[in-house]
């Protein structure tokens, strides 16, 4: 039994009297339409209707259940309706993951943008440095994440960003104590620290007009965290590998220095992941927009 066609099937019974009156207002028959108020007797186990030849009329459990089902029909096409003005008007929450590096720096101010545009959807920015499964993203209600690497799922859709470069990079104390390298290949006698994600096998690749160059690599430093890479380059620990996103301040100072301008660094892509869905909704549409406007003014 469809509970919902027999609920309004009653509703409309009720309201107008008559069974033929019923079915000519919800464009079917007077048999489905008595079919369908059997059924619902039949699994409530109550009389609702009493019919003579004349006219229907409703027992006293037939009006206790009405205001039941008014209500509940008044709920679900309130409901449709929401969902509807979901499509065209930017509301609701919008629950975002993302690392935390990346969120921290270029999230938190893309986010507080974007809330001055659309006030009316709340932003759940949730971050993290540890990878996640297409499982946890759908199960735990996400939106969308913003990640360093693709999804390979038939449930997620990954959507490149963009891409960028993690170059060599050295703090002044580090290049007066043990020299400067001159090309990358001279990595391989320098103290370096490593990022697991870029890096996995410590070999670091760079490219230049010469060809691509490739040097093992290792150091007392091996971790999934850019911001401790960055403390220990800083602290003048060894050489490193960071992202551009997250480097442009002590590049600037001259806290850090690149190393090899002249050669290609590794690249890694950004992607926004979200769980596929036929209709996108518009709260999610409207913030990859944004996101994408904005990674597409940066020099990363």
């Amino acid at each position: 039994m469809d509970r919902l066609k027999a609920i309004e099937s009653f509703v409309r019974i009720a309201q107008s009297g008559s069974l033929s009156k019923a079915a000519q207002d919800l464009g079917t028959s007077r048999a489905l339409i008595s079919s369908h108020l059997k059924q619902l007797e039949d699994h409530l186990g109550v009389r609702l209707v009493n019919r003579t030849t004349r006219q229907l009329s409703l027992t006293e459990s037939g009006h206790e259940y009405l205001a039941f089902c008014q209500t509940t029909l008044t709920a679900f096409d309130e409901a449709e309706q929401s969902l509807a003005r979901s499509r065209e008007e930017p509301r609701g929450t919008l629950k975002i993951l993302a690392s935390m590096a990346f969120a921290n720096i270029h999230l938190a101010p893309v986010a507080a943008d974007f809330s001055l545009a659309y006030p009316d959807i709340k932003i759940s920015l949730i971050t993290t440095d540890t990878s996640f499964s297409p499982f946890e993203l759908i199960e735990q209600g996400y939106d969308l994440a913003v990640w360093m690497r693709p999804i390979e799922d038939m449930s997620i859709i990954s959507t490149k960003l963009g891409d960028v470069r993690w170059p060599a990079l050295a703090s002044p104390a580090y290049l007066e104590k043990y020299g400067r390298p001159e090309t990358p290949a001279d990595l391989s006698t320098h103290t370096c620290l490593l990022h697991r994600s870029i890096s996995p096998d410590a070999i670091w690749r760079f490219t230049s007009a010469n060809g691509d160059t490739s040097v093992k690599v290792s150091g007392p430093l091996l971790t999934n965290s850019v911001f401790a890479l960055r403390a220990s380059a800083l602290a003048g620990v060894g050489v490193t590998l960071l992202p551009t996103y997250f480097i442009q301040d002590v590049i600037e100072s001259g806290k850090l220095i690149e190393l090899f301008p002249d050669y290609g660094a590794p690249r890694r892509p950004i992607y926004i992941l979200y769980p596929h869905a036929r209709y996108l909704p518009l709260k999610t549409r409207l913030f990859i927009d944004f996101l994408r406007a904005y990674v597409r003014k940066q020099s990363w």
